[in-house]
């Protein structure tokens, strides 16, 4: 039995590379994956955690965001953390981290029409 394109679509945006998994792609999921979650893990080491903050990077959260549950659980933890001293690498984690999450929605936009396109075929 096929998922609905909606229920893949939101696995897709939950997990990266869920949604490709569920649909028998386990080469596309862990691509995605691997290459989504190693780009936002590796923004969130470069800023040290202060990356991903909703309270100090207001606009550029939305774009985070895509990358799914991981993006909520670095805002919740680390985002409101203090910043006692200047990360050097801060700008870049936040572009690495918003980046993941564009990528992600391009993922999320894929897993839909796959699951579509099969729902329309007999």
């Amino acid at each position: 039995m096929r998922p609905p394109a909606p229920i893949v679509a939101l696995a897709a945006w939950a997990v990266p590379g869920l949604g490709h998994l569920l649909l028998g792609r386990a080469a596309k999921a862990a691509y995605f994956g691997v290459l989504i979650l190693g780009i936002f893990v590796l923004g969130v080491w470069l800023g040290e955690g202060a990356s991903v903050s909703a309270a100090r990077f207001p606009i550029h959260i939305y774009g985070q965001g895509g990358a799914g549950v991981v993006a909520w659980l670095a805002d919740r933890f680390f985002g409101s953390a203090p910043q006692n001293h200047t990360i050097d690498r801060l700008e870049l984690g936040v572009v690495l981290t918003t980046v993941a999450g564009i990528m992600n929605v391009i993922a999320i936009v894929d897993a839909y029409e796959i699951a579509r396109q099969r729902k329309e075929q007999p």
